[in-house]
């Protein structure tokens, strides 16, 4: 079975992706360890976790958009 870039993407660990050593670090502490753990939560919802701030959802928002999966964020 052919594996999609997106699917690459989603379940790669968030440790190897090219965001921030903050994003990296939030995340981790948090428990989100890749991109399709993040996506079970809305943004709202990320916000209110300790340390997520709005600067790391714009990251977040921004690296999905250009990967083209921006619509995968709070469906």
């Amino acid at each position: 079975m052919k594996h999609s870039k997106n699917a690459d993407i989603l379940d790669q660990p968030i440790t190897l992706s090219p965001l921030s050593t903050e994003f990296k670090t939030v995340t981790e502490i948090l428990g989100f360890h890749t991109f399709s753990d993040l996506l079970q939560h809305r943004t709202a919802k990320l916000l209110s976790l300790p340390s997520f701030t709005q600067q790391l959802v714009y990251e977040y928002v921004d690296f999905l958009e250009t990967n083209q999966m921006g619509h995968l964020i709070d469906p």
